[in-house]
């Protein structure tokens, strides 16, 4: 006789069908061993089908298991389309099915057979529907050979109970946390680059992804894909910051305007939003939901990083400051809270050109006690706190002016703060990590990653300078390249890139596809400038491995290459520019603090005696006579761009009237006007001329990020740095 155990579909880890292999555990389908693309609904379908063997799946068996009774869909069209992504996954066709049957009005079948894989690649053939039945709830075949001998018996026992063993062993090991040795990641959204995802949380019960992106704010259904809008009010842009714990509010971020940002309630059932706090955002919800932290006075066009900590009631009320910036001009990142609600962390980051400090502080938040858990200068403003102790972090390039890579980290940490345990690293980054959550058992997180890198595109001028012809991308990869000048003749870009790995000096001439490299180095170097008479480059060169007080040097080499030459050092350079003759003016400026010092030099003898001018937090740009600089302070919510002169420091403000959010300014080939650019939101931005009494007309507009504009000698032509990419969310688990 033989004993046949019927082995639940549920309990099978994958299934085997024609050439096709499903893993139910990873979410994978491969053909052949070559993994196939397949999404989560067309998924669920094929796993319905496979477990039917043969039978029909009606629509209304789809729609519950699919979609939960409270969750409002046309789930007709959405099994159709669930079917048909299927159905392209598998090279299979309505017309002439191989695997998929439609049965009008019905339902679908699978129309090949099945073997399930339980454990370790052993394969189960479960017993046809119509085999002789078992007694309910055994998981036993019947056996037709009932009249045996009873000394048979004790036989058949021990084969029915070692059966069950092996069955429960399989189904338990499977069902082990154990077993899944590797981190299981998704991807969650699939944004382009004119639609990126600007921020998202997943929800305490991990169902939901709530994001924002370009066109708005949604709730997607993990399990099934279903993505729906939330009603909001018209214009009602805001960035998603965090859940609250009962798992039906949102805290998010609202940017009225550049640098003015404020948290609300949105509530996901609908209802006008609820104000909570202006000069504020980046909240962070406490694990009992009657605290709020968040960032106040931010400082980066991202809102990534602010100047200090706050922590509110979750109705608004009773702000404290916990934490603000130092005389190192440090900034603050986005804040977690500990799992007892009485410490918050974040990332506090002391930033100069090519040279970072980062590290990680925890903040006994009710008596603003901050101490310092470790440092690493490779630290990213994301950071979450799970409920185990749990810290994670992610890792990107130290390097400034480089590819914006990253991974996910963690740590486990005592309940007094102190680290227990090494580190160790979770998953990859899949670019720049700039956001974490998690679910309220800690067990899911996701996280936001940006793959964006700037490019240089060349625009062509009308004589007048006031208006963009044409505009064609000049460098064809996809690396980190920034354009600061060009060659005298005006038919070459000169630019520093991170092709070979560290940022080097290249120069591309207007009409070509390759570019030339003009400098090499082991360490980085960045922004090529002419000298007075163009016969020379200068650039900056500083070494990968930097701090507050590394020395950074300015070297010059011969516009048509050659062997550089050491003009000086100083610490925390970060900007070099000349004047062009008759003017020879040179000059170049340190980070200090909140601060920077701007000094003159001289390209033979090096650093001026004369004391330098005092500038804020800026960037800034010298006319071609050398007369005078036009300066951008960082965090500006103003239209304000400070013409200071270099001779006497004499500034008057330039204000451009209606573009409040300037980052930049750059002068014209002539002196007479001024490129500068703007920012709104995340995906919005421009390229604005700019004349002298402050009238300002639009050159460019972008989805993209426009980073400047340097124009050519003879005026022209632009070199433009625009940063393009994606912004998307994913979600890793068994970490």
């Amino acid at each position: 006789m033989e004993v046949l155990v019927a082995i639940p579909r549920s309990s099978a880890a994958s299934a085997r069908f024609d050439q096709f292999h499903v893993d139910f555990t990873s979410g994978e389908l491969f053909r052949s061993g070559v993994r196939l693309p397949i999404q989560g609904q067309p998924l669920q379908v094929l796993r319905l089908l496979l477990e039917a063997e043969g039978k029909v799946v009606t629509r209304e068996e789809f729609r519950q298991a699919l979609w939960p009774d409270d969750t409002f869909v046309d789930f007709e069209l959405g099994v159709r389309t669930a079917v048909k992504k299927l159905r392209q996954a598998l090279a299979d066709s309505a017309e002439h099915p191989r695997f998929i049957e439609t049965l009008p009005r019905y339902g679908y079948r699978l129309t090949v057979p099945v073997e399930w894989v339980i454990s370790n690649g052993d394969k189960s053939s479960i017993p046809a529907a119509d085999g002789p039945a078992a007694p309910s709830g055994t998981g036993i075949a019947a056996t037709p050979e009932r009249g045996k001998s009873s000394f048979l018996r004790p036989w058949v026992a021990m084969a029915f109970l070692s059966s069950i063993v092996i069955a429960v062993l399989s189904w338990a090991l499977w069902r082990s946390p154990s077993r899944r040795t590797e981190v299981i990641e998704h991807k969650l959204t699939a944004n382009s680059a004119e639609n990126s995802v600007t921020s998202a949380a997943i929800s305490p019960d991990g169902k939901y992804l709530a994001y924002a992106d370009n066109t708005g704010m949604f709730l997607k259904l993990i399990r099934t894909g279903e993505i729906h809008p939330l009603p909001l009010p018209p214009n009602f842009f805001a960035r998603v910051d965090d859940w609250f714990p009962d798992g039906s509010h949102l805290l998010v971020s609202r940017e009225e305007q550049p640098g003015k940002s404020s948290l609300w309630n949105v509530s996901t059932f609908g209802g006008l939003p609820r104000h909570l706090s202006d000069d504020a955002s980046r909240g962070a919800v406490s694990p009992d939901g009657t605290h709020i932290a968040f960032l106040r006075a931010e400082m980066t066009y991202d809102g990534l990083l602010g100047r200090e900590e706050w922590v509110m009631r979750s109705d608004g009320t009773a702000q404290v400051m916990l934490a603000a910036s130092k005389v190192d001009g440090s900034q603050v990142g986005t804040p977690t809270w500990s799992p007892d609600g009485n410490r918050i962390a974040y990332i506090r980051t002391s930033w100069a050109y090519n040279a970072r400090t980062s590290y990680v502080e925890v903040n006994e938040w009710r008596n603003a006690t901050a101490e310092t858990l470790f440092s690493d200068g490779r630290l990213t403003p994301a950071l979450r706190w799970l409920p185990d102790g749990r810290l994670v972090y992610a890792l990107g390039n130290v390097q400034a002016s480089s590819r914006q890579d990253s991974s996910l980290w963690m740590v486990p940490l005592q309940q007094s703060g102190k680290i227990s345990a090494p580190p160790k690293r979770i998953a990859p980054g899949h670019g720049r990590i700039s956001q974490i959550t998690r679910s309220a058992d800690g067990k899911i997180l996701i996280f936001r990653s940006d793959n964006w890198s700037p490019s240089v595109y060349m625009g062509t001028l009308t004589a007048d300078g006031t208006s963009l012809l044409a505009k064609k991308r000049l460098t064809l990869d996809e690396n980190v390249n920034i354009p600061s000048s060009w060659t005298p003749d005006s038919k070459a870009v000169l630019f520093n890139s991170d092709r070979n790995g560290t940022p080097e000096i290249f120069k591309q001439a207007t009409g070509q596809p390759l570019s030339e490299s003009l400098v090499t180095s082991a360490d980085q170097l960045t922004q090529p400038r002419l000298t007075p008479d163009g016969s020379e480059v200068l650039y900056i060169s500083t070494p990968k491995s930097t701090g507050p007080e590394t020395l950074s040097s300015i070297f010059a080499i011969p516009v048509d290459g050659g062997t550089p030459r050491l003009v000086l050092k100083d610490v925390r350079i970060w900007n070099v520019q000349c004047a062009r003759l008759p003017s020879t003016i040179c000059l170049y400026s340190i980070s200090k603090g909140n601060t920077s010092e701007t000094f003159r030099f001289d390209l033979k003898n090096g650093k001026s005696a004369d004391p330098p001018q005092i500038d804020p937090d800026c960037n800034w740009s010298l006319s071609p006579d050398g007369t005078q600089r036009a300066i951008v302070a960082y965090g500006s919510s103003q239209g304000t761009i400070q013409l200071r002169s270099t001779s006497t420091g004499k500034t008057r403000d330039l204000i451009v009237e209606g573009w409040n959010g300037l980052m930049s300014a750059a002068w014209s080939a002539n002196g007479q006007s001024l490129l500068a650019t703007w920012h709104n939101h995340e995906w919005d931005s421009a390229l604005l001329h700019v004349t002298l009494d402050g009238r300002a007309s639009v050159l460019l507009h972008s989805s993209n990020d426009i980073w400047g504009a340097v124009p050519s000698p003879d005026g022209r032509f632009l070199a433009i740095a625009e940063a393009s990419g994606t912004k998307n969310v994913w979600q890793i688990e068994s970490f």
